[in-house]
Order: structure tokens, then sequence, then C-alpha cells
């Protein structure tokens, strides 16, 4: 499934959908601590997180993860919305929590 498909099915909202929307998801992966996520976070998953620092960009780098989801529609600052769409990182942001997300993926990938 591709990340494009998985915005629509979950009406996930666009903060910055900079990044290759047309990549394919491998898997998801759900934390709040960065250094867990820096080390667990494969190629191509979907990273679901709370966090919204400017850490959370470098981390998706590194990890290329296919994109961010930003649960609880917590609030996103524009320095990191623009790093974002500068770095070409899909970020994401959903009104549902962690585990309904995880819930929600695992149903459709």
């Amino acid at each position: 499934m591709k990340v494009n498909e998985i915005i629509d099915k979950l009406h996930l909202e666009r903060v910055s959908d900079a990044g290759n929307t047309e990549s394919d998801v491998s898997g998801c992966f759900a934390c709040d601590l960065l250094s867990l996520a820096m080390s667990s976070v494969e190629k191509g998953n979907i990273w679901i997180t709370v966090q919204t620092n400017v850490n959370i960009l470098a981390i998706a780098s590194l990890t290329e993860a296919s994109c961010i989801i930003v649960a609880n529609s917590m609030s996103i600052s524009d320095a990191v919305i623009d790093k974002a769409k500068e770095e070409k990182i899909c970020l994401l942001r959903s009104d549902n929590g962690v585990y309904e997300l995880c819930n929600m993926i695992g149903d459709i990938i």
C-alpha cells in the first residue's frame, strides 16, 4: 500500500506532503522515545508519535521512514513544518490516538 492510499483511508491531515507519497509502506512503528525510534523504525515504515520537535524529522530522514503521523492532533510549530518541507519529509496529523492509528493501519496494510 502507498502512503497516499493510507492518507485517504485514514483521513489524515497533510501537514507537509513534500515527501514521496507514492512510496510503498512496509510497516508501522509507534513510539515517542526518540532514541528507540531511531534504532527501530525501518525503511518504509510509518512512524506514529506525539512528539513534534524538529528531532523527529532527523530520525525520519535517518531511518528512511515513509512518513510521520503525529497523533492526538498535537500542535506542530511552523519551524518544524517548514523544515519538513525543506527536507521533503511527509508529515501528517490525525485526531486519533496512537493505539487507534495502529489498529486502523494494521487493518489496511
